[in-house]
């Protein structure tokens, strides 16, 4: 698990006070589409780990959900935490497998239709994708959360602002390393910097 500095408040990232934390914060507004559910459903059952998929769908409460329908975020926030927790054990701890599953989200949307008219839109320029990324986020997550601005830094440097940062850091950090791969970048780095408990700057560059 991560520390203090992972979540920019006072509790360890990946416990459950630090997921109440979050919890408590989201309202009708906070929602994840249905793709979303479904990639870490999927990641689950190549996990292998029959009673943890289980679980997660009790606390899920669908055994396949909608890809662009919306559902709460919390929903995913309850079926996540327990599979990081237990998958950190193959990507190393919960921050990794949180990554991880950012990751694989993001190519499972990128892979869908809508996804596909993203990268089309963006015509292999990372800087074109990050500019349409506040309007992105803002239809998948909701208009309570999300990509508040992106900042060019550089031709191949950005800073993408996100308000009310529900969604633990390294999930962020992965679904946008896999968002720029989308569109032909390279040695791609993504790295999350606080600026309070739930509001963040993440720094990106690539070739």
């Amino acid at each position: 698990m991560g520390s203090e500095a992972d979540t920019g408040v006072s509790m360890m990232l990946g416990s459950e006070e630090e997921l109440q934390a979050r919890l408590a914060l989201t309202g009708p507004g906070d929602v994840a589409r249905g793709i979303f559910m479904n990639s870490l459903l999927d990641l689950l059952r190549q996990f292998g780990d029959e009673e943890l998929l289980h679980q997660c769908l009790a606390l899920g409460g669908e055994q396949r959900f909608l890809e662009f329908f919306n559902y709460p975020l919390s929903t995913w926030l309850k079926m996540a935490y327990p599979a990081a927790r237990r998958m950190s054990e193959k990507y190393g701890d919960f921050s990794a497998a949180m990554w991880e599953m950012g990751y694989q989200a993001s190519k499972a949307f990128y892979a869908s239709s809508a996804g596909k008219v993203l990268v089309l839109l963006a015509r292999n320029d990372p800087l074109r994708l990050l500019n349409n990324m506040p309007s992105t986020t803002h239809a998948v997550l909701g208009d309570n959360t999300g990509i508040d601005q992106m900042k060019r830094t550089g031709q191949s440097h950005g800073i993408l602002s996100y308000k009310r940062d529900l969604v633990p850091r390294p999930f962020n950090e992965g679904a946008l390393h896999a968002s720029l791969e989308a569109v032909g970048a390279k040695e791609v780095s993504v790295h999350a910097r606080a600026l309070g408990p739930y509001d963040t700057d993440y720094e990106l560059s690539w070739s």
